[in-house]
């Protein structure tokens, strides 16, 4: 007798990380965290750095234990980031996968630790236009915290357990927890693979199969 095909939990309203998930921007923060080395003496390098991917910029000092120049190195990393953002390349299939939410009247919304001003940019660059982007502030926590997932499911609202959120790393899985929605690894991103998730894609193209 023949194993029946798993049936996967459809979903209508997606939330999506940008770095790893929509975009490839490792070169990118490579280039802008090395020149934020050389610019202010630091010895931390783009591994310790990287290992934080996910957390605000300013958890990540705060792991790194930087404490000098904090600002000066924040808005010096969103300059040179901002002029490299030809580095950034964005994962196949997901344009013509974004088409196909469309069609179906799928909601996405941004939820990333990334800087909101250069968020914006980049999307607009690649034509991607989310109903709503939710990025961390001063006043309002990023990831782990739930709040930006819960700012976006309020926003637009949706309904918890018809909402999903499609992160790369342990930290983005934590944020899906403290959320209470469903969490999707995109294994082809940048996190350790080494947690057992339950819900994976190999590719953007992948999270087809979760929707209505």
């Amino acid at each position: 007798m023949q194993n029946k095909k798993k049936i996967l939990k459809k979903y209508n309203f997606i939330l999506l990380d940008l770095d790893g998930v929509i975009f490839d921007s490792k070169n990118n923060m490579r280039v802008s965290w090395n020149l934020c080395k050389k610019k202010f003496g630091l010895s931390q390098s783009f591994n310790d750095y990287f290992k934080y991917l996910g957390l605000p910029f300013n958890k990540i000092l705060d792991n790194l234990e930087i404490k000098k120049n904090r600002d000066k190195i924040k808005n010096y990393y969103q300059k040179v980031s901002k002029k490299n953002l030809n580095k950034i390349i964005i994962y196949k299939t997901v344009k013509n996968t974004l088409i196909k939410f469309k069609k179906k009247k799928i909601k996405f919304s941004i939820v990333t630790s990334k800087n909101k001003k250069r968020s914006i940019m980049l999307l607009k660059k690649h034509k991607i236009r989310p109903f709503s982007i939710h990025c961390s502030s001063k006043s309002k926590p990023g990831k782990p915290s739930p709040f930006l997932l819960n700012e976006a499911i309020k926003r637009n609202k949706a309904k918890i357990n018809e909402t999903c959120f499609v992160g790369d790393t342990y930290i983005d899985y934590t944020a899906a927890k403290n959320a209470k929605v469903d969490f999707i690894y995109a294994k082809y991103g940048y996190g350790d693979k080494k947690f057992n998730y339950k819900k994976i894609i190999s590719s953007f193209k992948k999270l087809e199969e979760y929707i209505r």
